[in-house]
């Protein structure tokens, strides 16, 4: 493939900068533990202390029941405070 020519493209023009346009408008989301979410969330753990607990001990035994309320309290706790 000897003597072929390339040829050059001229270069694409850039996007108009960002700084230029208008932002965005930021969007008033609700937040998962805001109204009446935050109650059904409550209602939820008060069933799991009730139910789930005395469930769970009876099926698992103390540690099992102990250790997977604290797991499940401490992975739902870092998910309502994350960021």
């Amino acid at each position: 493939m000897s003597g072929s020519t390339r040829t050059r493209h001229a270069p694409k023009p850039r996007p108009a900068s960002r700084a230029t346009s208008r932002p965005a408008p930021i969007r008033a989301t609700a937040s998962p533990l805001s109204g009446w979410r935050r109650w059904r969330w409550v209602a939820i753990l008060v069933i799991v202390g009730l139910i789930g607990l005395p469930l769970a001990h009876a099926i698992l035994g103390e540690v099992a029941a102990l250790l997977g309320a604290i797991f499940l309290l401490g992975f739902l706790m870092g998910r309502w405070t994350a960021g």
